[in-house]
């Protein structure tokens, strides 16, 4: 299945403008004929709101220029709702871009942003561009040095329009001293929860990047900049780390959550899981009857949470890891909570499952890796007794596959999201795997009543927006 043959008529559907958006060869000879001086252009992110906005972002092959350009385009519903998006960013002086134009109207429906600018992170240029560093990030630097705006330097890292923005740092001053830094802005305020995170984590001995500083009210963060391989490499290599990560993950569910931390429930998982497959369904009908039985499965078989409650990391992947010599480090606690430390290891697990089916002959230890350190892990809780996280023997299994299978309809997601080559295929074959995790061990249902009921309400504003069940495999 390619792009160009998704279904996009019926409410929910991906619309056809963003179908054409969406396709390689039909962006570029759009954004060509916006004015847009690129050699090529390739969509990597996807977010969609039916019925009102899509948001498509890429990289693009720019003439004589080995860095790729980046921007994102804005289709809207109403051609009315475009033409508000476009008076406004005109007046926010929009700057000249990596891609020869900054903000340009590619028809009536769709408005293009060219980086650094974006509607809504406003003080992106200042933490992607040398010559800002310097008014930017003074604060860090010693008493009585000043930023040099020639040596120092901001690389891109991670990019998604409107939401955020990653940068690598090299700070240097005119006398010399260098800092590497992590410089996370985003359209929230949490940095200061973040940096509260590490510092418990560090203060017991778990290793994450110190907080350097809290800037603009907390849309900024900046941390040290950790130098290591992810996870992934280190295994592809020959690497292993399996029991010491168990035991420093078992250290990171023993620290104590700092003060304003989110909770995170088993409920809250399934309802996102269940909008998820719906979206899924929606933009890959061929997935409708595979995403409804497994929203059918997951609701049934909600397994009651007998272990304690504990700081949990959130997004635990092999991406979020990073191995310096005999060192594990975990990094983004973007979406560190209290939850059941059962869904880290579920979550680790489903990424190396997720690995085998793209990127198959890349990582072929990945899934006996990430075993190995659930078994590390559990070896750890044995040793520990009754003060660590309580992991019950006889439901840890099943535990571990359900929130195995909520993190692969993750993964399924990000792939259509961010349009990876062969996409289609891959969040086929990842529902798939998670289907087969669901029918390989018979869960008993903790549902209770009034869950049931939020569930079902959201299954039907899911079912009711996009439709994704017509089948009547309704979850």
């Amino acid at each position: 299945m390619t792009t160009r043959m998704m279904h996009h008529g019926t409410a929910g559907r991906l619309p056809e403008p963003v179908v054409d958006l969406l396709d390689g060869d039909t962006a570029t000879r759009l954004l060509n004929e916006a004015g847009l001086v690129v050699d090529r252009a390739h969509p990597d992110y996807l977010r969609h709101k039916p019925d009102e906005t899509s948001i498509v972002s890429y990289r693009f092959d720019v003439p004589g220029d080995q860095t790729p350009g980046l921007g994102y385009a804005q289709w809207c519903a109403r051609a009315e709702r475009a033409d508000e998006i476009h008076t406004k960013a005109l007046t926010l002086r929009p700057r000249t871009s990596t891609v020869g134009v900054s903000v340009v109207r590619i028809d009536d429906h769709t408005v293009f942003y060219g980086f650094p600018n974006d509607a809504r992170l406003r003080r992106l240029r200042w933490y992607t561009t040398a010559r800002k560093l310097k008014p930017a990030l003074t604060a860090l630097t010693p008493p009585g040095e000043t930023i040099s705006k020639t040596d120092s330097s901001s690389l891109v890292l991670k990019y998604k329009p409107e939401r955020r923005v990653v940068t690598k740092v090299e700070l240097v001053t005119t006398e010399g001293s260098r800092q590497r830094l992590l410089v996370r802005y985003t359209t929230g305020h949490h940095a200061h929860r973040l940096a509260a995170t590490a510092s418990a984590l560090e203060q017991h001995g778990v290793a994450t990047p110190a907080p350097r500083a809290q800037l603009d009210g907390g849309r900024v963060g900046i941390d040290e900049f950790v130098a290591g391989a992810e996870l992934r490499s280190w295994v592809r290599d020959g690497g292993t780390i399996a029991e010491h990560l168990g035991r420093s993950l078992h250290d990171f569910h023993r620290t104590p959550a700092p003060r304003g931390t989110p909770h995170r429930t088993e409920l809250d998982d399934l309802v996102n899981a269940v909008e998820g497959l719906g979206t899924l369904a929606s933009w890959i009908p061929d997935l409708e009857g595979l995403a409804a039985g497994i929203a059918d499965r997951l609701r049934s078989g909600m397994p009651c949470s007998l272990g304690r409650r504990t700081l949990i990391h959130g997004d635990l992947h092999d991406k979020n890891i990073l191995i310096d010599g005999s060192r594990a480090w975990f990094i983004d606690l973007g979406r560190a909570a209290v939850g059941s430390p059962v869904s880290d290891l579920g979550r680790l697990r489903a990424h190396a499952m997720s690995l085998g089916i793209r990127q198959p002959g890349w990582s072929p230890e990945a899934r006996s890796h990430a075993e190995a350190v659930i078994e590390s892990y559990r070896r750890t809780q044995t040793a520990t007794g009754p003060t660590g996280p309580a992991l019950v023997p006889t439901a840890a299994d099943r535990e571990l596959s359900w929130h195995t299978v909520i993190a692969l309809i993750d993964q399924a997601l990000l792939v259509t999201r961010h349009v990876e080559p062969g996409w289609p295929v891959h969040a086929h074959d990842l529902l798939s795997a998670a289907e087969a995790e669901l029918r390989a061990s018979s869960r008993p249902s903790c549902s209770t009543r009034a869950g049931n009921r939020i569930i079902n309400r959201i299954t039907n504003r899911t079912v009711n927006r996009s439709h994704p069940f017509e089948s009547g495999e309704q979850p």
